[in-house]
Formats: C-alpha cells, sequence, structure tokens
C-alpha cells in the first residue's frame, strides 16, 4: 500500500471540492461558502472514523456555560448527547472526544485569532469535570506565508503555559503540518512536551486526518505501518518549540 499516495489524494479531493461553492455564489455569502469547507472535511473524516463515535457540529455544555461553536464535534456514542437535530449537537465534556477549527485561509499574522480561540474551547473541555484528554485540531485549507517559527510561537503563546490549552494537530495548507509532542517521537518514554513543525508535501491533510483516526480507535492500532507513510516525517521537521 503506498500510503503516501493516499494521503496526496485527500489533499487533491480536499483542493478539488473546497471552492465549488464559491463557484456558484462567487463573493455573496462567505458565511455559506464557510460552512461547506466544514462540511467537507466533516464527509472526509466520517467515512473513516469507528462506529463508536459521531461527527458534526456544536457545542460543549457544562452547568456553568458552554464553548464557543465547534466547527467539528466528535463525540462518544456510548454517551447520551443534550440535544441534536441533524448534525447540529450539545454534548457534555465526558462525551466530547476532539474538537477542529476549520479556517478557509490563514496568514502567519491572523493564525493567533484562530488558535486563542480553539485553546479556549480545549481548555474549556479538558478542565470540566469528566473532561477527557481531547483531540483539538486547527485545519486551514491554505495558508498565506509559511514561518513555522511565528505560527509555533502563536500555539505557544495561545496554550499560556496550561497543558488544557494545547493544540495538538495544525494542517495549514496542503503541505505544512505541526503536531504536539508529549514524549520525543523517537523514545516515547522520554517527556518531550514540544510542538514540532513539518513541511511534508501535500500530505498535511493526510496526516492530520490519520492522527485524529489514531486518537479516536478505542484500542490503538498496533501496525501503524499502514497508517503511516515508513519514513518518519522527522526527517521534514522545519522547526520546534516548547510550552
Amino acid at each position: 500500500m503506498r500510503i503516501e499516495n493516499y494521503f496526496r489524494s485527500i489533499s487533491a479531493e480536499l483542493d478539488a471540492l473546497k471552492n465549488r461553492v464559491r463557484h456558484m455564489i462567487e463573493d455573496h455569502h462567505w458565511p455559506t461558502d464557510g460552512e461547506w469547507k466544514e462540511s467537507v472535511l466533516r464527509s472526509i473524516i466520517r467515512r473513516s472514523a469507528p462506529a463508536s463515535v459521531s461527527v458534526g457540529r456544536g457545542f460543549v455544555v457544562t452547568a456553568t456555560g458552554c464553548t464557543t461553536q465547534l466547527d467539528i464535534l466528535i463525540h462518544d456514542n456510548s454517551h447520551p448527547v443534550l440535544y441534536r437535530d441533524g448534525d447540529l449537537v450539545f454534548v457534555s465534556p465526558a462525551a466530547c472526544l476532539a474538537i477542529i477549527e476549520v479556517k478557509s485561509k490563514l496568514t502567519t499574522t491572523n493564525f493567533r485569532d484562530a488558535s486563542d480561540q480553539l485553546a479556549t474551547a480545549a481548555g474549556f473541555v479538558r478542565h470540566a469535570p469528566g473532561g477527557r484528554n481531547i483531540f483539538a485540531g486547527l485545519f486551514a485549507y491554505e495558508l498565506s506565508g509559511s514561518r513555522p517559527e511565528r505560527i509555533l510561537d502563536s500555539l505557544a503563546a495561545s496554550a499560556n503555559g496550561d497543558m488544557h490549552r494545547v493544540i495538538d494537530h495544525v494542517a495549514l495548507g496542503e503541505d505544512h503540518f505541526i503536531k504536539w509532542w508529549h514524549t520525543t517521537p523517537e523514545r516515547p518514554r522520554q517527556l518531550h512536551e514540544s510542538w514540532h513543525a513539518y513541511r511534508l508535501r501535500e500530505m498535511a491533510a493526510g496526516y492530520f486526518v490519520h492522527n485524529l483516526l489514531m486518537h479516536l480507535s478505542p484500542d490503538k492500532e498496533n501496525d501503524q505501518t499502514i497508517w503511516f507513510p515508513e519514513q518518519s516525517k522527522e526527517a521534514h521537521v522545519l522547526s520546534r518549540h516548547g510550552l
């Protein structure tokens, strides 16, 4: 299996679909265009996600408050939902498994606004009673400018030294992928707590989706050679940044 080619096909599929609504309505209603892009990524995740989870959008709610609306909200089907209407769900922190913010385009200058919003939502869920160590991801279809050091600076500033606010996976355009490593990639028992930024030609979306699938798997797949390219992505690391 040529997993690299499969990853590149995911990027090609996203690229082919992302502007379908914009071709119809041009610039007359940007919110609809944004909602379409969110639904495209939800569909790609949904077709490979375990049957034990549901992929939607909505809010995580506690007795004292709620998150902002989450573009993609993945929840555990063994927990009840507070309310559901189509893709829109309201769930408790105990049911939440993953939250993803989706953007049409990000730059190194406006990245901080998006990362602050997602970090706040991640902190709300993880700090809440019953909250889990959720997957918190930021996905942008396009990236204007590619200064990984500034992006990593923004991730660290958004976390503000709080592990609960860490955004652990980021895909920016076709090529740029960021992953939070709790332990060193080469030595899983050695504490690391750092982000690594990579340039992975046309494979950022594939790495993002497959890392999410591994997180959602009740029993982590033992044989990851069919899930990720054989060559370690550490050969393509551009920059690192600690918490």
